[in-house]
């Protein structure tokens, strides 16, 4: 398969593909990215709302928002990641509390070396049976040797939740936040995928920091938006 040829949308700086991150991933080469960021789909195994607070097991519940696939195992997808990321990079996923463990086992099982875990203070809070949940967290791997980077910053980073016009996806997550992580972990002109783009706020953080991207988005409604994106960027 011709990847470029597969590509729904290509530019010079990226490529869109409305597919199963899988099908695509199968055509992909070992070592060819420099940098994967990603905010994976899943779903509760049991829980929801109930007297207003988010009563739950595994991730998180959104309802009627456009997701027909949001249980995909972290087995299936994390070995390719290992698979085509390049020697010496960085890897970074997006995770709530209950998913860290089972996204840490899989990881460290392919051969993944553990670097930090960072903290993203959402700077509002949200109702739960227990305490009222401030928090994301993003687990940082990396492949094979260091790499040296300049790492700024702490690994708590404090950025609000995307709203209004700004609000593309019922998850998206700050621009200047995935900014921030591809500054540290690339260099311009080098190649940064996400598997499970969403509404692509991880192009467009790549796309300012003058990096390539690939994006994977299987639902028509988020792969639509994502193109609208990455468009409207480029016409400026």
């Amino acid at each position: 398969m011709d990847l470029r040829k597969e590509a729904v949308y290509i530019t010079e700086k990226a490529a869109l593909y409305h597919a199963d991150f899988l099908d695509i991933a199968g055509h992909m080469e070992d070592n060819s990215v420099d940098l994967v960021f990603t905010d994976p789909p899943y779903e509760l195994e049991s829980g929801g709302m109930k007297s207003g607070k988010l009563k739950y097991e595994g991730g998180e519940v959104f309802r009627n928002c456009g997701f027909s696939t949001k249980n995909i195992d972290f087995t299936q997808w994390i070995p390719e990641i290992y698979r085509i990321l390049k020697s010496g990079r960085y890897f970074y996923v997006m995770t709530n509390d209950r998913n860290i463990f089972p996204i840490h086992k899989v990881c460290t099982a392919c051969n993944f070396k553990f670097c930090e875990l960072l903290v993203l203070d959402k700077k509002m809070t949200v109702p739960s049976i227990y305490y009222p949940k401030r928090a994301e967290f993003i687990l940082m791997y990396r492949k094979g040797n260091y790499r040296k980077f300049h790492f700024t910053g702490a690994t708590v980073m404090e950025a609000g939740m995307p709203r209004g016009k700004e609000k593309r996806h019922p998850t998206e997550k700050p621009v200047s936040v995935i900014r921030h992580l591809v500054r540290c972990s690339t260099l311009e002109g080098e190649l940064c995928l996400d598997p499970f783009m969403g509404s692509c706020p991880a192009g467009e953080a790549c796309l300012k920091e003058n990096r390539r991207f690939i994006g994977v988005e299987i639902e028509n409604k988020w792969f639509r938006v994502s193109q609208d994106r990455i468009m409207a960027m480029e016409r400026k």
